[in-house]
């Protein structure tokens, strides 16, 4: 009885033993288990670390200040976008350069760059880019191209503008680009080429055109420069279908040559003159049967543009009798509920619904009460993408117009 007793004992412990060596053991794996699942996490985060530090050194790779001479084929990408023109560029007689939709570009002066040969005192005190080569800059209506100094102040002249001479239409495409901030933003001569639906704000002058700069120049806005629009000198350009609003001093300078073609622009608030020294007839009103607004013989408008969400819009709103009074304004509420009431079941009027193009970039976008709307020459150069007459400014006219030639 003993005997069993003891060995009742000796099992019994033994049985202790083992459970307690099995919660040790359980208790060790969960241990280690926890630690390989810490130090896992942590090369994890490390890698991740890693990771996030090559791609921002990769970015940092791909963002270079440019300055002096492009030699070869390149093309600047929004993915890469903003580029910095630290220096003078140039562009060589066998390069190319192109910029993507929705590039930016910022001047930064700083660095001088001994390689490039100053033309004149402008392009010595400024920045510039000048273009022996190709270059073309086709934005979108939704993804404009900008070239502007880095630190923009309105109103000042910080860099000197894109120089271009000897130019064809196949070397040269400007399709909606906005340039601001220079002396004259674009410089031509002995130049044939395209410049459409594109705004020049803020510059001494926009479109400089000088010695034989035949440029065509339609669907574009010249505001707020301080000398001119557009200059003229010695060229035989054709100008239809832009916007002249309220530069410092004149919407166009001409040098009096009867050879420009003036048709169907906008002019409105330049403080000196709209057209000075332009050919006989232009800004000389006239009536218009087909216009209730200033015009002259050549289709040129001298009214308020009337852009989206401007003063005259609120104006002209209170006064379209197609539009319901605001409530707020209401005096008869009684005779107002019973107007909703009449309006709850019937379908909504179509000039009630946004327009398609209300959905876009809101920038100079002419109201619909604009005297701009259907404005522009009726030639097929200028119809919208549904073959209808399109309207004067920025978003008028089809896109990839840069190698076609204006007919009025």
């Amino acid at each position: 009885m003993r005997i069993e007793n003891r060995e009742f004992s000796t099992l019994l412990t033994m049985k202790f033993c083992f459970k307690g060596l099995n919660f040790f053991a359980v208790l060790v794996l969960a241990v280690v288990s926890a630690f390989a699942a810490d130090e896992q996490k942590a090369q994890g985060e490390q890698k991740s670390e890693q990771k996030a530090q090559v791609e921002q050194q990769g970015q940092q790779k791909t963002q270079v200040d440019y300055c002096g001479i492009i030699d070869l084929p390149i093309t600047w990408t929004k993915d890469n976008s903003p580029y910095r023109i630290t220096g003078d560029l140039q562009i060589s007689h066998a390069a190319r350069l192109t910029i993507e939709p929705g590039v930016e570009v910022h001047i930064v002066p700083g660095e001088t760059c001994g390689e490039t040969k100053q033309i004149d005192w402008a392009d010595s005190n400024y920045v510039s880019i000048k273009v022996f080569g190709s270059l073309i800059m086709r934005g979108t209506a939704k993804e404009p191209i900008r070239i502007l100094p880095e630190n923009h102040i309105p109103g000042k002249i910080q860099w000197d503008g894109i120089r271009l001479a000897r130019k064809e239409r196949a070397q040269i495409q400007i399709e909606y680009v906005h340039i601001m901030g220079a002396n004259r933003a674009i410089y031509a001569m002995f130049s044939r080429f395209n410049i459409g639906n594109s705004l020049f704000i803020g510059n001494g002058t926009g479109v400089w055109l000088d010695s034989e700069g035949d440029v065509s120049v339609y669907n574009s806005v010249f505001t707020e420069n301080l000398s001119a629009g557009i200059y003229i000198n010695n060229s035989r350009p054709s100008i239809a279908a832009n916007i002249f609003y309220k530069n410092s001093n004149f919407g166009i300078w001409s040098d009096s040559r009867p050879s420009p073609r003036i048709r169907n622009n906008l002019f409105f608030e330049n403080s000196d003159t709209d057209c000075r020294f332009c050919p006989v007839g232009i800004a000389r009103i006239i009536k218009s049967e087909d216009s209730y607004f200033p015009t002259d013989k050549f289709g040129n408008i001298f009214s308020d543009p009337i852009f989206v969400g401007s003063e005259k819009e609120k104006l002209m709103e209170k006064r379209d009798l197609n539009l319901p009074t605001p409530i707020k304004n209401t005096k008869d509420t009684a005779l107002h509920k019973i107007y909703e009431k009449s309006q709850a079941g019937s379908p909504p009027d179509a000039k009630s619904k946004p327009s398609p193009a209300n959905t876009e970039p809101q920038l100079f976008r002419l109201s619909k009460y604009s005297p701009g709307i259907n404005a522009a020459p009726k030639t097929d150069f200028f119809k919208n993408v549904d073959d209808n007459r399109s309207d004067i400014g920025l978003y008028g006219g089809k896109p990839n117009r840069f190698d076609k030639v204006i007919a009025f």
